[in-house]
């Protein structure tokens, strides 16, 4: 039987204990998959300790407010990473119907909304870590109709997709069915990004595969700490 999230997460904070906890370790020795959902959660609380421990007390630094909603971000990267959740609808600056449907060309609608965003530019990093067509497409919809409205609205934007564990082999040659539409944004849009994680490129490596991706698609450090260092820097967060 597959060990659920809800075990793991349970594990990395020391809830298992005495057979319990033997047998989870046991059955987690033959589950890869497993295996790695445990790691990126143990990082995650890593950073998420870091983030409190730089939340400063009232009297050392009067901007803690700051510091505390970014410690609040890495709780939420927690839930994001290890559970699936955290969308649009709750970190974008837009409205939320305006992304519920993937689509390349957004409405008038849609562009008069844009035109109303006070901030002076749309940055944005979706994350994909799933070998899924659908979902990569969804992705690559949005990425396409947020570029289409700000460009419209006549706002900077940067977008950067990240794809790590099975979400790799999006980027990869030979393994998407998307590299075509990858080259084509990165050569008609400079501001948008494909990245790709470089943990998942060293275990494909350990086991003897060479990633092989697209010429367009970046090298970057981890998912996880692409995805935190760009919420630090304000950006919005959107697991596709």
């Amino acid at each position: 039987m597959k060990l659920s999230n809800e075990m793991i997460n349970a594990y990395a904070d020391g809830e298992l204990q005495g057979s319990d906890r033997a047998e989870f370790e046991a059955r987690l020795q033959h589950d890869p998959a497993a295996q790695q959902t445990l790691q990126d959660i143990l990082a995650i609380k890593q950073q998420l300790a870091q983030a409190y421990r730089g939340a400063a007390t009232p009297a050392q630094n009067p901007s803690r407010a700051m510091n505390y909603r970014l410690a609040g971000s890495a709780a939420l990267l927690l839930l994001a990473f290890s559970s699936g959740w955290l969308g649009s609808n709750h970190m974008h600056q837009l409205d939320a119907r305006q992304l519920a449907e993937a689509r390349p060309l957004p409405s008038s609608s849609d562009m008069l909304q844009v035109s109303n965003v006070q901030s002076a530019a749309g940055k944005y990093i979706l994350h994909i870590d799933s070998k899924n067509n659908l979902k990569f497409k969804a992705a690559l919809d949005k990425a396409e109709a947020l570029i289409t409205m700000y460009q419209a609205a006549a706002h900077p934007y940067e977008i950067e997709v990240i794809a790590n564990a099975g979400g790799l082999d999006m980027l990869r040659e030979g393994e998407t069915p998307y590299a075509d539409r990858i080259r084509q944004l990165s050569q008609r849009y400079p501001n948008i990004r494909f990245i790709a994680c470089s943990n998942a490129i060293e275990r494909l490596q350990e086991r003897g595969v060479e990633a092989n991706l697209i010429a367009s698609v970046q090298q970057g450090t981890t998912a996880l700490d692409q995805v935190v260092k760009r919420m630090n820097q304000g950006w919005t967060y959107m697991k596709i």
